[in-house]
């Protein structure tokens, strides 16, 4: 007997009538589920994504890195740290960062730096 014979001798698969139709609470346990997953899914992308705490360290690490680089970058950079630290760049330095002729000394801006890593840390 060859596979096709066999198969065509099989009787027809018969499901009850309840499971083959979609119903109010199939829907339900759908909805469910994709709340569920939905949840499960935001706690883990939060847990990923959160910002990390930098340390004094890091930050002092962080600043050296930046000052080999031209004031109008350094003050770029250093803005961008205080970015990061969910801070805001001081009034008197937000026109060095953009105006490419302002000849402005990036110490204030490192110390507001600073500042704002020893505030975030634990």
């Amino acid at each position: 007997m060859t596979p096709e014979e066999l198969v065509s001798r099989l009787a027809p698969v018969r499901v009850p009538a309840d499971f083959a139709r979609f119903g109010l609470q199939d829907a339900l346990a759908a909805v469910a589920l994709g709340l569920l997953v939905g949840v499960v899914l935001s706690v883990l992308l939060r847990a990923l994504t959160a910002p990390r705490a930098r340390t004094v360290a890091d930050v002092r690490a962080r600043i050296a890195a930046l000052t080999h680089l031209p004031p109008q970058a350094r003050v770029a950079g250093l803005a961008g740290l205080l970015r990061d630290m969910d801070e805001t760049v001081p009034s008197e330095m937000s026109n060095a960062l953009y105006d490419p002729n302002a000849t402005t000394d990036p110490a204030p801006l490192e110390e507001a730096v600073l500042a704002a890593a020893r505030r975030a840390r634990p």
